[in-house]
């Protein structure tokens, strides 16, 4: 099985030395690592151009996810995972993979647990069962942990590649296309991917500015999976909930700067028109929080 491993990167050199060290030390044989770098100045392509078994791609300049766009197109292997340059693979991943689609010949990709970390200890671990093999609420709301899933590179030709109209989410955006899909998960309990919690981290930031544009792109990706003509029940029922979360933070956000005219819009305003909507999405938010009892995205 021939595993391409894609990496977007900009100006982390150290931190990418590390990512790559973690992918050779799986010890698989045939292993092809795409690197696309956004402009790096550190030193990274200087450093890259030791790894001759790496492919340095340059990127288009238009944004993280089509800098991954470009390496899954240029992807030869069986299997396409994404490693972040910030982040690493747990020791033998790839090999519990690779096992995984052996046993497994029906499903299109493979979900192992993961886990964020910092320089002192292990932070969380993500590895509900629901979670690993995808179901609505892992892929809107839940932890979707993009960078633990392998898939088969025919799933990239059935569903796309990650949207350029979500910055921020596309990774949420795409796993929803593939549940509609019916695009089949096998979920193993092995940790396979280490997420870095550090201050530079795109995704683990917690500034206030950076969380509040996080909501309202999963606002605008929940109102269009709600809309869409091929989403299924539960999907919709997810995206409706994933709308009154996020409705309820920007709320909450708006209050916090001062800002009541904004809030007041965000409640009866829609497609800037006067609507009810965003008040019973709300309500639906609230009352999926407090029955399922599961944090995530918007909260």
């Amino acid at each position: 099985m021939r595993f391409s491993i894609v990496t977007p990167a900009i100006n982390r050199r150290d931190l990418l030395r590390e990512a790559i060290e973690s992918l050779d030390s799986q010890g698989q044989n045939d292993v092809e690592h795409i690197v696309v770098d956004g402009g790096s100045v550190d030193g990274t392509l200087e450093m890259l151009a030791g790894h001759p078994n790496i492919i340095v791609l340059q990127d288009r300049r238009r944004g993280l996810y089509d800098a991954i766009n470009m390496g899954i197109e240029h992807a030869s292997g069986d299997v396409i995972g994404l490693l972040n340059s910030d982040d690493t693979y747990a020791a033998g991943a790839l090999r519990a993979v690779e096992q995984a689609f052996v046993l497994n010949p029906q499903a299109d990709a493979v979900c192992g647990a993961a886990e964020l970390f910092n320089v002192d200890r292990i932070l969380a671990r993500y590895g509900a069962h629901a979670d690993l093999v995808l179901d609505s609420h892992a892929a809107l709301v839940g932890a979707c942990i993009i960078n633990a899933r392998f898939f088969r590179r025919h799933v990239f030709a059935r569903c796309g590649l990650f949207s350029p109209e979500f910055r921020l989410v596309a990774d949420r955006e795409f796993l929803a296309r593939t549940l509609t899909a019916g695009i089949v998960t096998a979920a193993i309990d092995t940790v396979v991917y280490r997420y870095r919690g550090h201050a530079g981290s795109l995704t683990l930031s917690a500034r206030p500015d950076q969380a509040d544009a996080m909501r309202r792109e999963l606002l605008r990706l929940a109102r269009a999976v709600v809309a869409g003509a091929d989403t299924g029940p539960e999907l919709r029922r997810k995206a409706r909930a994933l709308e009154g979360r996020c409705l309820g933070r920007l709320v909450v956000s708006s209050l916090s700067a001062g800002d009541l005219i904004g809030a007041i819009r965000a409640l009866v305003i829609q497609d800037g028109r006067s609507s009810l909507a965003p008040l019973f999405a709300l309500g639906y938010g609230t009352l999926d929080l407090l029955f399922t009892g599961r944090m995530g995205a918007g909260r």
